[in-house]
């Protein structure tokens, strides 16, 4: 399986690109400000959107990367997200008033199809099995669970401490986990409010992941990367933590 990270910063500016990635060229995990790394022709071979949450970071190439390709497109998108994310995509995205609503245009075969799962359950799409995971987060989120035949990756979205999702990923065994710690440990009571991690919230978390495999970190708040991660790897020297970055990964590692 190829991964290819097109964005994975917890905030914007020159080299930095919000959650976007690209898996096996044909399914987009996230629609953040990465999208604008894709070529036309890369645009053109997304079939496949999953969404964890309705936060602008995660959404906004979606809209931009449908106007791009909506003259040229052979086929349409399918988006997959929670009922209540579909539901702010089209009131508040698709509405004609931000963005046109592609779930009607062109008329007679639209590009945008807009499709509700929920925590739990299991898609077959893209010659892969795709697990919905929970995920703690202010509004409503999840993450994903990507499986082929050959390699696995769990991405828990956007999310603070969440003691469900270690019980799935020590049955499934990801070869890889890419995980957000956002902020640092002096901000502890911040974090918690906004539903994101901090390196003192990953070592607990982690003490409830059985499974070994390497652990990316995501999301990290511009200006601080060098802090939390440094932080990350003095409280978890055993663990195999490394910084997520913009490139490609084969899967397995």
């Amino acid at each position: 399986m190829k991964l290819d990270i097109l964005g994975c910063s917890g905030g914007i500016g020159k080299g930095l690109k919000t959650t976007t990635f690209l898996v096996d060229d044909t399914l987009l995990l996230d629609a953040g400000t990465g999208v604008e790394s894709l070529t036309l022709e890369q645009m053109l071979k997304i079939r496949t959107v999953l969404i964890t949450h309705a936060h602008v970071d995660h959404i906004t190439g979606l809209p931009l990367m449908l106007a791009t390709i909506f003259d040229q497109h052979q086929a349409p998108v399918d988006v997959y997200a929670l009922p209540e994310v579909i539901d702010a995509l089209q009131k508040h995205i698709f509405n004609w008033v931000i963005w046109p609503d592609y779930t009607c245009l062109p008329e007679a075969t639209p590009i945008l199809r807009l499709h509700t799962v929920n925590v739990g359950d299991i898609l077959q799409l893209e010659h892969k099995s795709i697990e919905v995971l929970p995920a703690e987060h202010p509004t409503p989120t999840v993450g994903y669970l990507l499986a082929s035949d050959s390699a696995s990756f769990a991405f828990s979205g956007d999310s603070g401490c969440n003691d469900a999702l270690w019980p799935i990923l020590n049955e499934k065994q990801p070869n890889l986990l890419i995980i957000d710690v956002s902020f640092t440990d002096d901000v502890d009571e911040l974090a918690k409010l906004s539903g994101h991690l901090t390196p003192s919230h990953l070592a607990q978390q982690l003490d409830l992941l059985t499974h070994q495999c390497p652990v990316m970190i995501t999301h990290l708040k511009p200006g601080f990367e060098d802090e939390i991660m440094d932080r990350c790897l003095t409280l978890l020297p055993e663990k195999d933590l490394r910084k997520l970055q913009h490139g490609v990964l084969q899967l397995p590692l």
